[in-house]
């Protein structure tokens, strides 16, 4: 009984869905927990955190997985990039990262504006997040060499340490952080308004009513015409008429509309893009430059190359998707097993628009590897596509488990 009390107080106070994460995750994050407060049993636990605050923030710390990485999604990066260009009235450029985790996406936001050509004093973000031990992390600035995932980072961004590196001060000046519970209708100010706003990988944790509560906050901060991004296993789509997909962007990528709209646009021609933003979208995308650590799409020079002389990969980067399919197929005539074939596969027939082909060269990836995030979060996005919510959330489910699981999650 004293478990489901605990568990009904996460529920009530940061929306959590316990569920969602799974018997196995729940009862590990409550052991850790008790071993961290000294405390015996689950009975004195949900005493602790009645009367105590700290012992109830430090329950949440073991509910929450901290890790993030810098330019993770790199085509949203892209998108906040073309929107500050498109918007030069919008000095500052005021960002919120919610939940911020320990200050990567916040960091890599400033420092895709930097690149862009944004002045310093032009830019102003602040991350949130409810884990006083990220915050605390994202103050200091100071990230091991995995938060790069393998990428690369200008030297003059950040500066080396022993097995990591440091954020440059004038990056850090650019990006402050706080505390906050999403639910805590004191989250924000009244007058802390956003022109962009990155809430992503936090409302498949919460149930319905959390979900709607934090999105109500979102877009009562967000200034109209202003730039919203998801994360992998979230579709903003059938929030509300106040949102709409941000035209040429990554399809997790929402405008706020001035004012709601009343008929849904049109799907824009079809123009070349690549082929991973073609995949998990409801309509083709505008090809646009992307920022520091964001690879660019094939030059269209490529296009005059013979198939021989190119792999499936350049063949759908380049817009060949027939060629790019058959290469594909060809391949795993010799290699049915070929993980990364198999994937690409999915991600051409995604973008040709044959979604029964792609989910099952999807789900195909998910069988020989169970570990594979990206074709778990294709097929979650394809069911969104198909109008089958039932499997969607069965799969987010199972997406967040498995990232729990492989501490992938923010």
């Amino acid at each position: 009984m004293s478990r489901q009390a605990l568990l009904r107080l996460l529920q009530q106070r940061i929306g959590l869905d316990a569920e969602s994460l799974g018997e196995r995750v729940v009862s590990d994050s409550l052991a850790e927990a008790r071993s961290a407060l000294g405390i015996a049993d689950d009975e004195a636990l949900y005493g602790e955190a009645i009367a105590h605050p700290q012992a109830f923030s430090e329950i949440v710390e073991h509910f929450v997985v901290p890790e993030s990485w810098f330019f993770r999604a790199g085509d949203q990066y892209a998108d906040l990039v073309r929107f500050a260009r498109e918007q030069p009235n919008r000095r500052p450029l005021r960002v919120l990262s919610l939940p911020c985790a320990s200050g990567e996406e916040a960091y890599s936001a400033v420092i895709a504006l930097v690149e862009a050509g944004l002045a310093p004093d032009d830019i102003n973000v602040l991350g949130i997040d409810i884990s006083r031990m990220s915050i605390g992390r994202a103050q200091a600035g100071v990230f091991r060499s995995s938060a790069l995932r393998g990428r690369s980072m200008p030297d003059a961004w950040t500066q080396s340490r022993a097995g990591g590196f440091a954020i440059a001060s004038g990056i850090k000046r650019c990006a402050r952080f706080r505390v906050g519970n999403a639910l805590d209708p004191k989250l924000l100010d009244p007058s802390e308004r956003f022109d962009v706003v990155f809430c992503r990988n936090l409302l498949i944790y919460l149930l319905p009513a959390a979900r709607a509560r934090v999105l109500t906050t979102l877009l009562a901060t967000l200034e109209p015409g202003g730039l919203l991004f998801a994360g992998q296993a979230e579709v903003f789509k059938t929030v509300g008429s106040d949102l709409r997909p941000y035209e040429g962007g990554c399809p997790l990528s929402y405008i706020r509309d001035p004012v709601p709209l009343t008929t849904a646009a049109q799907e824009p021609a079809p123009r070349r893009i690549p082929v991973e933003r073609a995949a998990a979208s409801q309509g083709p995308m505008q090809p646009r430059v992307d920022p520091v650590g964001v690879a660019a799409p094939i030059e269209s020079a490529r296009s005059q190359w013979s198939p021989q002389e190119l792999s499936p990969k350049a063949l759908a980067d380049a817009g060949r998707l027939e060629e790019a399919r058959t290469a594909c197929r060809l391949r795993l005539l010799r290699a049915p097993e070929d993980i990364e074939t198999l994937f690409l596969l999915g991600l051409v027939e995604s973008a040709r628009a044959d979604l029964v082909a792609a989910e099952a060269a999807f789900a195909r990836v998910c069988f020989l590897d169970r570990d594979h995030v990206p074709a778990m979060d294709h097929r979650i996005a394809l069911a969104e596509r198909q109008g089958r919510p039932k499997l969607a959330g069965e799969l987010r489910k199972r997406s967040v488990r498995l990232r729990k699981r492989l501490g992938r999650l923010a």
